[in-house]
């Protein structure tokens, strides 16, 4: 399969690659021609979280927690190899570990 689109894409360089330099080319537009606009209106971000007990919890996190677990159920028991699975697993926690290290970050930054 993938030496087929490879071929596809070699075959037809002259058709992606005018699409990149536009899609390159608009992004620099983009970038270098856009201007801030003073207003900023803060969201309401109360509904993003589940307050249990005396805990909150994101909402979002919950969500990809999940479905975190549910594709490392299925893939230990489906999969005959164990370590793909798990070394797939520590990846996906990633942004997990990465979110709330952000938010105590800035709780504590915000009690300085």
């Amino acid at each position: 399969m993938e030496s087929n689109v490879v071929t596809f894409i070699v075959d037809n360089i002259f058709f992606f690659l005018p699409l990149g330099v536009i899609g390159i080319v608009a992004t620099l537009y983009l970038y270098f021609t856009a201007k801030k606009d003073g207003s900023e209106i803060k969201d309401d971000l109360k509904a993003d979280y589940l307050v249990v007990s005396k805990y909150n919890f994101n909402v979002y996190v919950l969500i990809y927690l999940f479905i975190f677990v549910m594709m490392m159920i299925m893939g230990l028991l489906s999969y005959e190899s164990k370590i793909p699975v798990i070394v797939g697993g520590i990846l996906a926690l990633i942004p997990i570990i990465a979110f709330y290290l952000v938010k105590i970050r800035n709780t504590r930054s915000k009690e300085l």
